[in-house]
């Protein structure tokens, strides 16, 4: 099937007109025309519809050649124009050439016709495709000037030579100029620091001799005003206004090299700082060594080498290794573990050596780690084993002393033998059974043992008095607390065992002595030893009476309990009589 022609015919003729179509119809054509022969009609004509060939007369009544050619080439010059003329002198062909028609033919040689229509829509076309690619070409050299206008880097176009022939606003930024022309003023020695500049002829030389120069590279610059950025260059070969030129991008890396500086200053800092550590410094993976620092060789007296080839856990005594490692397995499970601790290190020498570690979760290389200080506390720990021996021998002679003047106590006043040795026994039962630490279960049971050493002052006729005091002997016992502070009130105890002693007689409401103190003003130890006091003092044996029985105690002070004694202290006591068996011996 032929292709559609589409033929715009201009002529006054009807017949010429039919004598044309027919002509390209047989040649092979398949027309699709309209005849005009006006300028409003070819003009409506264009308009309306794409045409791929004009054929015109020359000479009309109404229009001619021409004027048809001008119209045409005002609408669309890119349609093949061609004359065909009944009459037409070679001269007013040629003109008509030089005006912008195509080819020229006589109507009475329309065997030519179908060649040079073939002849002049091939050539429309190659004028068409020749124009698109232009226009592409055009419009793709201003996408691509636009884009290194817009671009965030900065960019310079240059010939083989250094010549610059772009600029962008970036690259003006950067080095600080107003103009490409300004930029084109200063010499690449006042642009560059010394260093970079001898690297830019070392790579202009290179060049000459043709050897290769990485496309990748960094450079230093000086401002207008003076100041330094460093800037790193991407090069390669463009097209630019249909030339290979050379395209420059550079990317200120100013602050990353700033920070790199300072990373690396960083890095220096710790590395004197860990080198130079007392405390051994370990980092471990999977408990394998990966890094250690000199202290660490010191501390263990394994090499640097040696350290990076072991496990950590094989430096530590075998009796503390599995603690070691249990920590650190619930402490890589995210468990709850003491992040300070000690143990002991077998050192190269075989020597043993405690070590306190301080340890944490780190990142090193990208994986997880633990960061390990190692403090020496060998000596620490051998003063704590010299100071909690002097203590207990010290605690030896104290216990040794208050027995002795317990029983200075006992011999003073016979009846009541045993008394204050059952009065601690029960004190520090109770102070379990408040789950009291450890230390004030030792004062409390130390304050019990001698609370009753205030009666030293106190005439042993009227402690042994077979019968009821009067009121005036009674005056006078009272006085016990009171001496007893006043014999014990210089002696360095580890805790106030003067004031527990000067309390003990004192109530919950106010109503003891010898200072009327009431509630929490008294101390919890006070309470404590009040409680056992009359528990024992009742359920025992006294010169002027029989024993009241342990029943009649606790009777006494659960109907005076939050009122004369403290309510936690009576219910620790009943506990221990009602549920656990506790007796008085």
């Amino acid at each position: 099937m032929a292709d559609i022609l589409r033929v715009l015919v201009v002529d006054d003729s009807e017949d010429d007109c039919s004598l044309i179509i027919r002509k390209l119809r047989n040649s092979g054509f398949d027309p699709e025309w309209e005849r005009v022969d006006t300028h409003p009609e070819m003009k409506k004509a264009l308009e309306k519809k794409q045409w791929d060939i004009i054929l015109c007369d020359y000479k009309m009544p109404n229009f001619s050649a021409p004027a048809a050619l001008k119209l045409a080439q005002e609408i669309n010059p890119n349609i093949p124009f061609i004359i065909v003329s009944g009459a037409i002198g070679e001269e007013t062909a040629v003109e008509a050439m030089k005006a912008g028609a195509h080819d020229y033919l006589m109507k009475d040689k329309l065997t030519k016709l179908p060649v040079a229509v073939q002849r002049e829509i091939g050539e429309a076309k190659i004028r068409r495709d020749k124009k698109n690619t232009e226009e592409m070409l055009k419009r793709s050299e201003e996408n691509f000037r636009n884009s290194l206008d817009e671009s965030p880097l900065g960019v310079r176009i240059v010939t083989s030579h250094g010549e610059l022939l772009y600029a962008n606003r970036e690259i003006l930024n950067m080095f600080g100029y107003d103009s490409i022309n300004e930029m084109k003023s200063i010499s690449h020695m006042q642009r560059y620091t010394q260093e970079t500049f001898l690297e830019y002829e070392k790579r202009i030389e290179m060049r000459k001799r043709g050897e290769y120069v990485p496309p990748h590279y960094e450079v230093s610059i000086v401002r207008k005003d003076g100041t330094i950025r460093h800037l790193e260059v991407f090069r390669k070969q463009v097209l630019w206004n249909g030339q290979m030129q050379f395209q420059a991008l550079y990317n200120d890396i100013t602050s990353r090299k700033q920070a790199e500086k300072n990373l690396r200053a960083s890095e220096e800092r710790y590395r004197i700082v860990v080198e130079n550590a007392r405390e051994a410094i370990l980092i471990t993976q999977d408990m394998k060594i990966v890094f250690a620092n000199s202290a660490t060789s010191t501390n263990t007296g394994y090499s640097l080498a040696e350290l990076n080839m072991m496990d950590f856990i094989s430096l530590i005594h075998p009796d503390d290794a599995a603690m070691v490692r249990n920590y650190h397995l619930k402490r890589l499970n995210g468990e709850a573990v003491p992040s300070v601790y000690s143990f002991r290190i077998i050192c190269r020498d075989k020597t043993e050596k405690w070590m306190e570690l301080n340890t944490s979760l780190v990142e090193w290389e990208k994986k997880n780690a633990t960061l390990n200080f190692l403090k020496d506390i060998t000596e620490s720990k051998q003063l704590e084993e010299e100071r909690s021996q002097s203590f207990l021998k010290i605690k030896k002679t104290l216990d040794a002393t208050v027995s002795a003047i317990a029983s200075m106590v006992e011999t003073r006043d016979p009846y009541t033998t045993g008394h204050q040795r059952r009065v601690s026994m029960l004190a520090r039962a109770i102070a379990e059974e408040m789950g009291l630490n450890n230390d004030t279960k030792e004062f409390i049971e130390t304050a019990a043992i001698i609370h009753d050493i205030g009666k030293l002052s106190i005439p042993s006729e009227i402690l042994s008095k077979p019968t009821r005091l009067t009121n005036l002997e009674f005056e006078l016992i009272k006085t016990h607390s009171q001496s007893g502070y006043n014999i014990l009130k210089d002696i360095e105890f580890p805790w106030p065992v003067a004031i527990a002693i000067l309390q003990h007689h004192e109530r919950m409401n106010g109503s003891g002595y010898p200072q009327k103190l009431q509630g929490k003003d008294i101390l919890l130890e006070s309470r404590i030893l009040a409680v056992a006091d009359v528990v024992e003092a009742i359920s025992s044996h006294r010169p002027y009476r029989p024993t009241l029985g342990i029943d009649f105690a606790l009777d006494e002070i659960i109907k005076n309990k939050n009122i004369l004694y403290d309510t936690d202290v009576v219910d620790a006591c009943l506990r221990l009589f009602r549920e656990k068996n506790f007796t008085l011996s």
